[in-house]
Order: structure tokens, then C-alpha cells, then sequence
């Protein structure tokens, strides 16, 4: 299951359940109080009858004096008792008490079946908002299915064409040296094979095998990748150690990428955009037009310029939370912007 049906699922069977269990909760209180209703009542009965035989163990039995008190009614305040007519009395009336602790057990006999009952009704209710949840998700499920489907498919198609492209292009380099048009027209298909790159970080739910990779070398050739796209900025990469970690070489690729990328396409004319590899980090910085909001920058579909489809740094996001590498981003208006790769958290050697 991806994360986006995960949280959805999880979302929806919150929202359900705790509705329930609210209507459960309101269910119980009420039919407490009414079987605490019912045992005062059937107390008071029993009572009643004891009156007549004065033979009840369970209950005290004493002589008060006649008060303002109402007469075949049970009374909860400073114990539980209940005052009945004697006959041939005109001064006293006959008094009934039933023990405090004795009360206090009874319901909390109750309570406890109560509980009980609670217990295993909230399990039933779990069970079923969680089927409940899976069979409404399943419609939503199988439409996100036949959607990534679709992308594979018409991905796969791409390959022909832009293999073909690739080696054409390549054919004409080599007869006409320095040609303009070919030159962009390649920079144009890096950047489809870019853009396809990204779709297939997009419909990647989990990272492949691990392995030790030269990321300060890895750094370098994605450098120059997007140096051949913007061959007008300004590119320059520095390295003060070698950088080897043991990761995932292709999701870290897209990483660069999309980082690189955007550093090189929301630049200023004849910008620049410089990549530092030092210690355990990878700074990427460009003097480009910065970012207005980094409260939305790892949402899904959100750009701040007209171009793109807002998917890159949410790709970034998930495979740097993947990964397990820690991210910053420093931006200043018409400035430029400053992300930082954190890599400590990665091994350095295969375990």
C-alpha cells in the first residue's frame, strides 16, 4: 500500500471509529444510568417487601421519628434508605437502610459488566471500521491503480522515440561539429529524459537495493548533466573529501537532479549555481529569484512561477525521508537560495 493510501486509509478509519466509539461511549452512559435507574428501583421493592416481614438480613432496620420526609420513596443522600408507615404509630415511622459499601459494590458490579461489554463492543466496531474503511477506499484504489498504469505504459512508449532521438542527435554531433540547433535540440531531449526521470521517482513507492556509492563523484557527473542543459549559467563545483555512502544510487540521483534543476531553472540570466561537497554534507546554492513560501515547498503540485508541474521538491521530500537524509533550505528574495544535504545518518560501509 503507498503512503498516500496509507494516510488515507488511516484519515478515513480515524474519522469513522471515533464517531463511533462516540455513539458508543453516549449508548453506555445511558443504559448505565438506566440500570442504575432499575437497581434503585428493585432495591426500594425489596425494601418495600422487608417492610412487611422485617426478616431482610441484608438490610438495617431502625425506629426514626416522624419528619418532614416523604414516606415509600428511597433516598441516596447520607446513605441509602428509605422510611415506611408502622402501624399503630402515631410518633415514629419504620426506618430501612441498606449498607454504603454494599451499594458501592453493587454498582460497581455493574460497571464492570458494563466494561466488559464496552470493551468487546469497541473491539467489533474496530474490526468493522477498519473493513468498512478498506471497501470504501477500494474504488479510489483501484482508479489510482489504472492511473500509475497508464503513466508506466505511456513511459515505457517514451523510450523508443527519445532512444532514437539520443542516437540521431549524436550521428549529426559527429558530422556537424558546434551546430546551434543541434545543440539545443539535445539540451531539449535532457530535458524530456529529465522530466520522464521524475515521473519515475513519482510512481517509485520504495527504494531498491543499497549500495556504496561515490556520492562527491555522483555529485560531479549530475553537475555536468545539468550544466548541458543551461549551458548559459555558471557552474561550479568544489570538493573538500570524498563522499562514500552506502544508498541508493538512483533515488540519490534524482535528488541532484531535481535540486540542480531547479537551482539552474528559477536562476537569473547568466546566473550561477555552485555545488560544495564538505564532510557530511552537499551544499547546493544558486543566485537565483528565491522562495517566497518554504511553508509549501514540499506540497505536492505547488510552484511559485507558471513553469513546471510542482513536483520536484515534493520528489525530493519523499526520497530524502526515504533515504534517511536530513534537509535545510535558506532562501533570500532576489537573492539566491542555499540547500543543505545532511548525510550523516547514512553508513558508510555495507553491513
Amino acid at each position: 500500500m503507498k503512503r498516500y493510501e496509507k494516510e488515507s486509509l488511516f484519515k478515513n478509519f480515524l474519522v469513522f471509529f471515533s464517531l463511533l466509539e462516540i455513539l458508543l461511549i453516549l449508548l453506555f452512559s445511558e443504559l448505565f444510568r438506566t440500570q442504575k435507574r432499575e437497581y434503585k428501583h428493585d432495591l426500594y421493592k425489596t425494601m418495600e417487601v422487608c417492610s412487611y416481614t422485617m426478616k431482610c438480613e441484608k438490610f438495617i432496620f431502625d425506629f426514626s421519628k416522624k419528619n418532614k420526609k416523604a414516606l415509600n420513596q428511597l433516598y441516596d443522600n447520607d446513605g441509602i434508605h428509605a422510611y415506611f408507615k408502622m402501624p399503630k404509630s402515631e410518633n415514629f415511622n419504620l426506618k430501612i437502610s441498606y449498607p454504603e459499601k454494599n451499594f458501592i459494590h453493587d454498582l460497581s458490579s455493574i460497571k464492570k459488566s458494563l466494561l466488559l461489554k464496552f470493551i468487546l463492543a469497541t473491539f467489533l466496531l474496530l474490526v468493522l471500521a477498519l473493513l468498512f474503511t478498506l471497501y470504501s477506499l477500494t474504488p479510489i484504489r483501484k482508479a489510482l491503480k489504472l492511473n500509475d498504469e497508464f503513466i508506466k505504459d505511456i513511459l515505457h512508449d517514451f523510450n523508443t522515440p527519445i532512444t532514437s532521438m539520443i542516437l540521431n542527435i549524436k550521428m549529426l554531433e559527429e558530422e556537424s561539429e558546434k551546430n546551434t540547433f543541434i545543440q539545443r535540440i539535445s539540451h531539449s531531449i535532457n530535458t524530456i529524459m529529465l522530466l520522464q526521470n521524475n515521473l519515475k521517482s513519482f510512481l517509485q513507492h520504495s527504494p531498491s537495493q543499497n549500495i556504496e556509492v561515490n556520492l562527491a563523484l555522483l555529485c560531479k557527473k549530475r553537475l555536468n548533466f545539468i550544466q548541458s542543459i543551461y549551458p548559459k549559467l555558471t557552474f561550479t563545483y568544489t570538493s573538500y573529501n570524498e563522499l562514500k555512502k552506502v544508498t541508493n544510487e538512483e533515488s540519490f540521483t534524482r535528488i541532484l537532479d531535481n535540486l540542480l534543476s531547479n537551482a539552474a531553472k528559477y536562476n537569473k540570466p547568466q546566473g550561477t549555481v555552485s555545488l560544495t561537497v564538505l564532510n557530511e554534507t552537499i551544499c547546493i546554492k544558486d543566485t537565483g529569484k528565491g522562495i517566497k513560501n518554504l511553508d509549501k515547498v514540499w506540497d505536492r503540485y505547488y510552484k511559485e512561477q507558471d513553469r513546471g508541474l510542482g513536483l520536484g521538491l515534493s520528489i525530493v521530500k519523499k526520497l530524502t525521508s526515504a533515504l534517511d537524509i536530513d534537509i535545510e533550505i535558506n532562501t533570500q528574495k532576489n537573492v539566491g537560495t542555499n540547500i543543505i544535504l545532511n548525510l550523516e545518518n547514512l553508513d558508510e560501509k555495507r553491513t
